[in-house]
């Protein structure tokens, strides 16, 4: 309303709409709209502004919108007499016999109105129905008297009934701005949450990399998981389907080492997996298994996700930082998905040091920060336009791709919910139910020639399958 200062916007409360339908709450605006034209859309209809637009314009003086190229058993279906009006409309009709599904959006005439409402009340004040759609009273009008209400062409719109989560995914889907993924310069996908759970892959993760890869795009994979090194997520993402080579993972320790070599490091405890420790130690980095304490305390302490944590482990690094060594932290995770449930992960294990030394980190890697897939878009030349980032994670996948300047997807399948995307001042480009739905966005087409391309090139230049 505050966009359109020339729109006079009423709100109507129905105070038992719990207990009604939608032909209740038009009741309700009996005094505003009976005997008047008006446009009514269902609240759970939604669709193209164009559907809108066509429908207003339209010759007919009362109409639908219509979709002539799909039917449903949800929606409102729709059937004609021979001259071409509406002679029907109930969902109760099969593909056979239906003219049309309705797109639950509709314009009326003054005169089609007042006989609607009249046919409200009816059903409302002398029958006591309250639960009962306004297309019942539709299509009372349409059978018992002359009217002038023709279906209208909507097909060329996108539109959807949202009745349940499914409907809101499909929406999502639907109406999302996300383009051909064919036409991408690189996907970055995130790991845990994202392609995979525990062991299980998520069904269709390897279609999508497969297609994207098909269609000339660079995939790489992310991970703030920095219990494991790039050769141990290769693997797994190998044996669960995903050929992967370890320069294309991307990890938080990166970050961490290249801000160790970069201050000339010295003695550093590693509260982390003994396969981080050595990945900090074959960097060059003088890693400490027993820090010392008072002068002798290590120049840093970098806590990571620690699968092995002890006791022992958290009380050394306190004692450390409590010291004076630098608290460096891998990435903020608090929590990390797995088919069990939510376990604490990097972020939970700095808390509980930052609680204890009452000291924050001097620095935390990993997403959301540019810097951990900035320098693969500079070395390589890509368009920020040109990449998308997929995660389950809006404050580090979706907002890595916001500090990058690229679109996002955000996946229902690890930590982030539907309705926490909607409370979130975050945005993705796409919500999707998994990254199994984002084979709708791949020119399927397109990647088969150039898989086709690709096979013919292996042959030719004498390369084994």
């Amino acid at each position: 309303a505050d966009e359109r200062p020339d729109l006079d916007v009423s709100v109507i409360e129905s105070e038992v709409y719990a207990n009604t339908d939608n032909m209740y709450s038009l009741y309700l605006a009996r005094e505003a709209v009976a005997g008047e034209p008006f446009v009514l859309s269902n609240g759970d209809a939604v669709f193209d502004p164009g559907l809108l637009a066509d429908l207003v314009t339209a010759d007919a003086e009362s109409g639908v919108a219509c979709d002539f190229e799909t039917y449903t058993d949800e929606a409102m279906k729709v059937t004609v007499d021979d001259d071409g009006y509406v002679s029907h409309i109930t969902k109760d009709v099969p593909e056979e016999v239906a003219y049309a599904i309705s797109n639950d959006v509709y314009r009326f005439s003054a005169d089609f109105s007042e006989k609607l409402f009249a046919e409200i009340a009816r059903t409302v004040e002398r029958e006591g129905e309250y639960a009962e759609w306004t297309e019942l009273a539709i299509d009372r009008v349409v059978r018992n008297r002359e009217h002038d209400f023709e279906p209208v062409d909507a097909s060329a719109y996108r539109w959807v009934e949202i009745d349940d989560r499914e409907d809101l995914a499909q929406a999502d889907l639907r109406f999302s701005g996300l383009g051909n993924l064919s036409s991408k310069e690189a996907v970055f996908f995130d790991l845990d949450g994202t392609l995979y759970l525990d062991d299980e892959l998520v069904e269709g993760a390897d279609r999508v990399v497969d297609g994207l890869r098909s269609a000339g795009v660079d995939v790489y994979f992310l991970t703030n998981n920095s219990s494991k090194w790039k050769d141990d997520y290769a693997t797994r993402l190998s044996d669960l389907g995903v050929s992967v080579a370890p320069e294309d993972v991307l990890l938080s320790t990166d970050g961490v080492l290249d801000y160790l070599q970069s201050a000339d490091a010295g003695e550093t405890y590693v509260l982390g997996t003994e396969t981080m420790r050595e990945a900090v130690a074959d960097h060059g980095v003088e890693v400490t298994d027993d820090p010392g304490l008072g002068a002798d305390a290590p120049e840093y302490v970098v806590v990571g996700f620690d699968t092995e944590l002890t006791y022992e482990k958290a009380r050394k690094a306190t004692l450390a930082v409590r010291d004076g060594a630098t608290f460096l932290l891998a990435h903020p995770d608090t929590v990390c998905p797995t088919a069990d449930g939510f376990v604490p992960d990097c972020g939970a294990i700095g808390a509980m040091i930052e609680r204890a030394t009452d000291q924050s980190p001097s620095r935390v890697f990993g997403k959301p920060n540019a810097e951990m897939v900035e320098h693969v878009l500079d070395a390589e030349g890509y368009d920020p336009a040109d990449v998308l980032v997929v995660g389950d994670r809006l404050e580090t996948d979706v907002a890595l791709a916001e500090n990058l300047g690229c679109e996002s997807v955000c996946v229902l399948t690890g930590d982030a919910t539907r309705s926490g995307v909607e409370r979130s001042d975050i945005s993705p480009t796409l919500i999707a139910p998994s990254v199994g739905a984002l084979t709708r966005f791949l020119d399927v087409e397109a990647s088969a020639e150039a898989e086709e391309s690709a096979t013919a090139t292996a042959v030719k230049g004498g390369d084994s399958p």
